[in-house]
């Protein structure tokens, strides 16, 4: 029995060509890009501690507390792109000492360009965190906005919760109970007498 089989048909995808090199976007290009980011992480973190004091704890708005926390959060960015930025340092120069005499002399300078590059981005990063963690201003509008955005999604919850909230009545409030119901039953029934056209005495 002969099998027929179907022949392959190829398709001409054309010549492979290399795109362009595209010069590496400057460092403060990237700081800048990367502060962004930070705010972006930081008043998600204030917002969420906002919601849960206010709807978990029923607890005020702490403008300090926030602050601090606010301050907290950067200082922890600091410190992990100095990390990244000394590991980046680290590698580099083991493979330096590990391979003194590459077999590829401009592959090797251009991987430790990029590596020192890397190194510098790190630490603008961090540089521009500790700065920010110290900056009243920024500080000051990261809380605000984070308590504008909280605000934002807990409104309706709050007034709703706020509408429905019974008042806990108090010892003065029992004893005068008693004078209220009169009043209101007086209130009721002059109201009635007029009505009917009748005299009270």
């Amino acid at each position: 029995m002969r099998i027929f089989r179907r022949r392959k048909k190829w398709v001409r995808l054309g010549t492979y060509e290399a795109p362009e090199p595209v010069e590496p976007a400057p460092v403060e290009n990237i700081v800048e890009d990367g502060m962004l980011i930070a705010d972006s992480v930081v008043r998600m973190a204030l917002r969420n501690r906002v919601i849960v004091n206010a709807l978990r704890d029923r607890a005020d708005l702490d403008r300090e507390e926030l602050t601090a926390a606010a301050a907290a959060e950067l200082e922890a960015l600091a410190d992990q792109e100095w990390e990244s930025a000394q590991r980046v340092r680290f590698r580099r120069e083991s493979v330096r000492n590990d391979d003194p005499f590459p077999e590829d002399a401009d592959e090797v300078d251009e991987h430790r360009r990029e590596s020192e590059r890397r190194e510098m981005v790190h630490k603008a990063m961090s540089d521009g965190f500790a700065a920010r963690a110290k900056s009243p201003d920024i500080l000051e509008s990261l809380v605000e906005r984070s308590r504008a955005e909280a605000w934002a999604e807990i409104a309706d919850v709050i007034v709703a919760r706020a509408s429905h909230e019974e008042v806990a009545p108090d010892a003065a409030y029992a004893e005068q109970r008693t004078e209220r119901i009169g009043a209101l039953l007086a209130l009721d029934l002059t109201a009635l007498a007029a009505e009917r056209g009748v005299e009270l005495d």
